[in-house]
């Protein structure tokens, strides 16, 4: 790809990003209207989930990691994950407590990370991380998608796997924050 090609483009990836929080107002209406799950609006959930891998690929490909996008896209696909959680919440798609556990990991992971960047420790998400995400995701699609007991065990698996890559966020940042008071108290004994 030419270089000036990749400059005309650079704005496709943060437009994605828009455009996928844009549906998330048609997404939770349509989850508040539904008469149950149904296989549209699995497909309308995924469809939304997979533009977060397509404006990812292309903000790498277009050079195009701008500050704005490192904080909308990870909002957009929290946002996605809310609706669409409360949306099975709604559907009484799944008991109550399978989609919260989801939740309160996002929540308590965003509350964690703002807490660590004002403290000057960044966290990254990892590849588990993603993979987690990814399967939440896909999870979530085909609750929205249909209704059959062997969703309900792949939605149980997402719900540990989301509890396991949240206590591995908590060991790297308990780690992170041991390693900066070490180096704040032999800052200031040297």
């Amino acid at each position: 790809m030419s270089v000036g090609l990749k400059r005309r483009l650079r704005w496709l990836p943060n437009a994605i990003t828009i455009a996928r929080l844009a549906c998330l107002p048609v997404l939770l209406v349509w989850c508040a209207t539904a008469d149950g799950p149904s296989f549209p609006l699995g497909i309308f959930f995924g469809a939304v989930a997979i533009t977060d891998l397509i404006d990812g690929r292309l903000a790498a490909l277009l050079d195009a990691r701008t500050p704005l996008g490192r904080i909308l896209d990870p909002l957009a696909d929290r946002l996605l994950m809310v609706v669409g959680l409360i949306g099975l919440l709604l559907l009484a798609r799944f008991p109550w407590p399978a989609p919260a556990i989801i939740l309160l990991r996002d929540v308590a992971s965003i509350a964690g990370f703002a807490w660590l960047a004002r403290r000057g420790i960044l966290m990254e998400i990892d590849f588990a991380g993603k993979v987690s995400s990814g399967f939440n995701m896909g999870c979530v699609a085909v609750g929205l998608a249909i209704s059959a007991t062997w969703v309900d065990t792949v939605f149980w698996c997402a719900v540990g796997l989301s509890v396991l890559t949240f206590v591995n966020y908590v060991a790297i940042a308990v780690g992170r924050v041991r390693a900066q008071r070490a180096g704040e108290i032999t800052s200031t004994i040297t």
